[in-house]
């Protein structure tokens, strides 16, 4: 059962979010999630980890990003602010790990849930050897088969109003 809020309401934080101690790959829908006005603390966590340095992207997320953006302005302002974040690499390896992961999926029909970018995401975090932090079952799918390090933004579930 959903529940009703008022337009504009501001909900208590769901949940603590994940406790960063070093750089992680932020998923796309984290930084969505963050910015969710009905979850202020939740923007707290990620302003805080981004002063700390502690928030990374890839090209895939970025453009993942600026293809939210409303308008060509707030586009180049989209991109311009992501620039200043530090960047995993998506070299010719991401795309290599990607494609065996998927084989790997395979043995449980995974390779037809998980999409590829999730799939080029966790290889890029995989191959820098960083966590990515998320809110997407996906994630856990390709860490089931590659044993890679994640992180749940805030546990399966928390967000669904």
């Amino acid at each position: 059962m959903s529940r009703q809020v008022a337009k504009g309401a501001v909900l208590p934080a769901p949940a603590e979010p994940a406790a960063l101690d070093r750089p992680a790959l932020i998923d796309t829908a984290v930084w969505t999630w963050s910015r969710d006005r009905r979850f202020p603390a939740l923007a707290g966590w990620f302003n805080d980890a981004a002063r700390a340095g502690r928030v990374l992207v890839c090209d895939l997320i970025v453009l993942e990003l600026v293809r939210l953006a409303a308008n060509e302005q707030r586009a180049y302002a989209m991109a311009e602010s992501l620039a200043s974040f530090s960047a995993v690499a998506m070299g010719e390896g991401v795309l290599r790990r990607a494609r065996e992961v998927q084989l790997l999926l395979a043995s449980s029909s995974g390779h037809r849930r998980v999409p590829p970018a999730d799939l080029l995401i966790a290889a890029s975090a995989e191959l820098a050897s960083v966590p990515v932090v998320h809110y997407d079952r996906d994630y856990e799918r390709i860490a089931h088969v590659t044993g890679q390090e994640h992180l749940w933004f805030v546990p399966d579930g928390a967000l669904a109003a």
